[in-house]
């Protein structure tokens, strides 16, 4: 630690204005200076000092510019022990300086104040001539260098109240409430417990080992936290935040920092922005709000809730429900035990092994979808819906998508356009609306609804009601495996043919017709006096138990019994 200034005044000025000296300069000794190696003149001094301490005092260590460390013993005693260095300047200057500079430890109040002053605090006090004398320290104005390090010991239970600048604090075994204010120094605890709050700046903060709440602030400052005991509540700005083992509730509030950690016994609150966010691990609720950041968490007991843009959010082994809402960021979600609702945009949304309900708004994203046990509803555009395995009902809303659903246990209903849909083994009914899209439906266990247009539909394998309405739409559909007495098959589009196979045994009534084209069958038909439609028109006429048979086209239709 370091304060430099330029000469502004006759060392004969400050002499004079100098109170006597209470101790002399140590020389030098042969050792590594506080100061560093490539100061000059160094003088040293040495100070102590102690007094005896009770249960329920306060150590107060007031606005002290030094580094501070802080350990226990089996006294009921105070002890402080200090080294003063100041070198860059000439001697006789030094030596009034550190004949200047005490140590104490007095009663107050709350307990004990423990002091280490110096030239550099008479601005706060004294008369004229000695605050510009530390005002000129202070700001730069004298060439100087000022090093101080104290090694203070407490009983454990001692509380502490600590006010530092400009160098390092340390501090290990104390149990008792702990207040450290720093700044520009790195502080760390170590193996205590109690009460600790922290505020500090510019440097890094390690909190290691603590049986109790812990509440950090550190501006421009990394933060450690591990094997903590207790509520932990950190505040930072522009350096990372690190946690491992925290033994209670967890909230973290940062800006443009990166934030990992592990291991939360109990609810994580995490916010932070444009930089990584990883946490993994929480046994309570998650919540994470990460401003273009890119957001990973993993193992989660309950509920776990994300916010996020413009950077990817991967999310696995969540027991309860999730929400992610992005903007602009690509979304994996997987081997999620409750309900999932994800909404991002323009980048890939994936979801697999989800166990509850499964809800995706996806503007201009691609949506893969994989294994939902219950329902599922996306809406989307631009880009591929591909779903694979829904143990409930599927509904999908896109636009200028194509769309895939596979394996869905109840029934589905999917919406697009100016792309193609693919239906197979759905177990209920299917409907479908495509403009200016093919479709193929496979293997449908309910009725099959489609309505669609320019493109061919292919039905195969239903065991239901079949309703298609096409226009300029070919149509055909093949290997049906049944139709319930009472079904019907209804087909009317344009332009386009329309062939139909039916199973073998199956009687049909009904109608079809067709404007410029030719009606073809294998089941006996009744011509229909078209009047003025003035193209063909047939009648089928079945038995009792006939499947219902309805078809308009304005080209050929074919109908073919097995």
């Amino acid at each position: 630690m370091k304060n430099k200034t330029s000469v502004a005044l006759l060392a004969a000025v400050l002499i004079a204005s100098l109170t006597a000296a209470v101790a002399q300069a140590a020389p030098v000794e042969k050792r590594t200076s506080l100061l560093g190696g490539d100061v000059k003149n160094v003088q040293t001094k040495k100070l102590s000092t102690d007094m005896a301490t009770a249960p329920g005092k306060v150590l107060r260590i007031d606005r002290s510019q030094a580094h501070l460390s802080i350990s226990t013993w089996d006294k009921n005693q105070i002890s402080a022990e200090a080294i003063v260095e100041v070198g860059d300047t000439d001697s006789d200057f030094i030596k009034e300086f550190l004949d200047n500079t005490k140590m104490t430890i007095e009663d107050e109040a709350a307990g004990l104040v423990l002091k280490l002053t110096s030239p550099m605090d008479w601005d706060r006090r004294g008369s004229d001539a000695f605050q510009k004398i530390g005002r000129a320290l202070r700001s730069g104005r004298w060439e100087l260098s000022y090093a101080a390090r104290v090694e203070i010991r407490v009983p454990a239970s001692q509380s502490l109240n600590v006010d530092n600048h400009f160098g390092n604090v340390a501090v290990r075994g104390v149990t008792g409430r702990i207040g450290l204010r720093n700044e520009s120094g790195e502080v760390r605890v170590d193996s205590c417990g109690g009460d600790l709050k922290i505020d500090n700046s510019f440097a890094t903060v390690w909190v290691v080992d603590f049986k109790g709440p812990i509440d950090v602030r550190s501006q421009s400052g990394l933060v450690h936290a591990e094997n903590i005991a207790g509520k932990t509540d950190i505040r930072n700005s522009f350096k990372d935040v690190q946690f491992e083992k925290i033994g209670g509730p967890l909230t973290v509030t940062s800006e443009s920092a990166g934030i990992l950690g592990s291991n939360v016994a109990g609810d994580c609150l995490i916010t932070s922005s444009f930089k990584t966010i990883d946490v993994r691990g929480v046994r309570g609720r998650l919540e994470i709000k990460g401003g273009s950041s890119a957001v990973t968490a993993d193992d989660v007991a309950l509920d776990a809730v994300i916010a996020s843009s413009f950077k990817p959010v991967k999310v696995t082994n969540v027991k309860g429900s999730l929400r992610v809402t992005s903007e602009s960021a690509g979304v994996t979600a997987e081997d999620i035990g409750g309900d999932a609702a994800i909404k991002s945009s323009f980048q890939a949304i994936s979801a697999a092994r989800i166990h509850g309900r499964l809800t995706v708004d996806g503007q201009s994203s691609a949506v893969t979808v994989r294994d939902v046990d219950k329902d599922v509803d996306i809406k989307s555009s631009f880009k591929e819906v591909t779903i694979t395995g829904v143990g409930g009902s599927l509904e999908v809303r896109s636009e200028s998508a194509k769309v895939t659903a596979t394996d869905v246990k109840k029934g589905a209903t999917i919406y697009t356009s100016f792309n193609g849909i693919e239906a197979k083994r759905i177990g209920g009914d299917l409907k479908v609306e495509g403009e200016s899209s093919s479709v193929l439906a496979e293997e449908i266990g309910g009725a099959a609804n489609i309505k669609n247009s320019f493109k061919n539909v292919v039905i195969r394998g239903t065991s239901g009601s079949i309703t298609v309405t096409g226009e300029s739409s070919g149509v055909e559909i093949e290997a049906i495996k049944a139709l319930p007495v009472g079904s019907s098959i209804d087909v009317k589009t344009s332009f386009k043919p329309i062939q139909i196979t039916l199973p073998a045994g199956t009687e049909i009534q009904g109608t079809a017709q067709t404007s410029f084209g030719k009606i073809i069958s294998d089941i006996p038909v009744l011509l229909k006096d078209t009047g003025s439609f003035g193209g063909r028109a047939v009648n089928f006429s079945g038995g009792k138990n006939s499947v219902t048979l309805r078809l308009e086209s304005s080209a050929n239709i074919t109908i073919i019994k097995k």
